[in-house]
This record gives structure tokens, C-alpha cells and sequence, in this order.
């Protein structure tokens, strides 16, 4: 069983994946998240290529109110629920482009090279944190 995790951006959309026994993440692609829904027809190839069977989808849960985008991370799991029938997780992605920003900045990333991988970065995160709650 593989899991897909997703960091849901207006711009970007970060996509990660694990292994077949759920040991490590690793960043798949990245995706610009066009008006038109084509980026759940490329979603929706990746799951059916890895064999996924669970979709994490990170959501900026705050406890002082409800953000705009969480409502745009609602429309989007919404249109990914009608094209698969597999098990979506919303899951708490606080911090995780913060941790990932920090990350790139450390190890001497320029700001270019960080614009492209950050997201998939923060989807690993998403993953890595799911996978330490199940242990």
C-alpha cells in the first residue's frame, strides 16, 4: 500500500509519495494548479500508476479561525473524490513549508532552485508526519 501526499497550493500543488512498505517518502513532481481541473487529471495518473490506496492531503488547521484557503483545499479534495474511489486523509500541515523552506535554506538552495522542490518537500512532510502518528 503506497500513500500519496499532497501540499495543495494556489499556485503549486507539491506531490510526494512512499515506498510500497511505507518505510520513507521521496518528492515526485510538482504541478501548477491550473483553472481549468487539469491538474486532477495529472493527480489521478499518478495514482493510478503507483498503485495508491491513500491520499494525504494537507490542511492549515488554526485554532483562531478558518483560513481562505482551507476552503480552497475543501473544492479541490471534493473534485479528487469524483474522479477515485480511494480513502482521502485531510492532514495537519502546519508548519511543514516552513520546515522544508528552512530545510532548502540551510543546505544553500537559491531561492530559484527552492521555488522548485519546497512543495514537493512540504508533501514529504505531510507523509513523514502521518507516518510517525501510526506507530
Amino acid at each position: 500500500m503506497s500513500i500519496l501526499g499532497i501540499d495543495f497550493g494556489l499556485k503549486r500543488i507539491g506531490i510526494a509519495c512512499t515506498d510500497e512498505l511505507n518505510i520513507c517518502s521521496h518528492p515526485i513532481m510538482q504541478i501548477d494548479n491550473k483553472p481549468n481541473g487539469e491538474h486532477i487529471n495529472e493527480i489521478v495518473k499518478i495514482i493510478e500508476q503507483r498503485n495508491i490506496q491513500l491520499v494525504l492531503v494537507g490542511m492549515p488547521f488554526k485554532s483562531d479561525g478558518h483560513l481562505k484557503i482551507q476552503n480552497d483545499i475543501e473544492n479541490f479534495v471534493k473534485s479528487l473524490k469524483k474522479n477515485i474511489d480511494i480513502q482521502i486523509l485531510l492532514w495537519d500541515e502546519n508548519f511543514t513549508t516552513k520546515e522544508a523552506e528552512d530545510f532548502l535554506i540551510f543546505n544553500n538552495l537559491s531561492r530559484k532552485k527552492r521555488k522548485k522542490i519546497k512543495d514537493m518537500l512540504s508533501a514529504c512532510n505531510i507523509i513523514d508526519s502521518y507516518l510517525r502518528s501510526q506507530k
